[in-house]
């Protein structure tokens, strides 16, 4: 991927998994991308990576900390063309899932805020500085549990990741006029901090329903959030990319 050295990219959940992967090839590619985390870890990771790096600590489930953040990146950069929505949680309940009647209200309201309403105010935010340059590109992670039923996903992670692919369909249609598309990858099992939260037994057996035969690499989900924050994906907004060694096929 290549991109004028100018252009900005915000990706979240960037220390660590899907989130770091993505931020490395965008870096790779000319991007300056500011890499977002609630771990302070973000930042000496963003050093190492140097460069078109940069970092903030960010909990997303504090909306005055996302404002903040998008304030941060206006001030510093005048602009913000590429956003990628990838922070998310998964609690889990003895290594696998949470039933529907023992999901504390609470624990509800936590993923919906982490998954759902902190990308809602990340683009309410960058979509007006992608306006002004008429050109953005959003790239929202959802899952196959948002797609699917999945005997490892929980309600609220599931709802969050369906509600997900629903309102990237609104922005797509909305921000279209702009030449801003949006789009969501729904992956699969890939070896994350998140599915290592998940018991052997668990890892073992979602492994085996998987057509490809093994969990994904973060890098694979990167290399589609890359192809979706250039200008070669001009013509495609709206759209779920289903990257799951073919454990959906719709």
């Amino acid at each position: 991927m290549s991109a004028p050295q100018e252009r900005v990219a915000l990706v979240t959940g960037a220390a660590s998994g899907i989130g770091l992967a993505i931020a490395k090839r965008f870096v790779a590619g000319g991007i300056v991308t500011v890499m977002l985390d609630r771990s302070a870890q973000v930042e000496a990771i963003a050093a190492d990576l140097g460069g078109l790096a940069r970092s903030a600590v960010c909990d997303v489930s504090d909306e005055a900390a996302i404002r903040a953040a998008m304030r941060e990146v206006e001030r510093q950069h005048d602009r913000c063309d590429i956003l990628v929505n990838n922070a998310g949680i998964h609690p889990k309940k003895d290594g696998g899932k949470w039933p529907i009647e023992e999901i504390p209200p609470a624990q509800w309201q936590e993923v919906l805020a982490v998954n759902l309403t902190a990308p809602f105010l990340f683009c309410q935010l960058a979509l007006p500085l992608m306006r002004r340059r008429q050109w953005g590109r959003i790239v929202n992670v959802s899952s196959r549990g948002g797609r699917t039923a999945s005997p490892v996903a929980s309600a609220h992670y599931a709802a969050t990741k369906a509600g997900m692919i629903g309102f990237t369909r609104i922005a797509a249609l909305e921000g279209a006029p702009d030449r801003i598309t949006a789009n969501c990858i729904a992956p699969g099992p890939i070896h994350s901090a998140m599915t290592a939260g998940s018991s052997p037994e668990v890892r073992a057996a979602f492994a085996r329903s998987v057509p490809l035969g093994r969990y994904g690499d973060p890098e694979e989900i990167a290399s589609v959030a890359a192809f979706l924050a250039s200008d070669g994906s001009s013509f495609v907004t709206g759209a779920v990319f289903d990257v799951n060694g073919g454990t959906f096929m719709p």
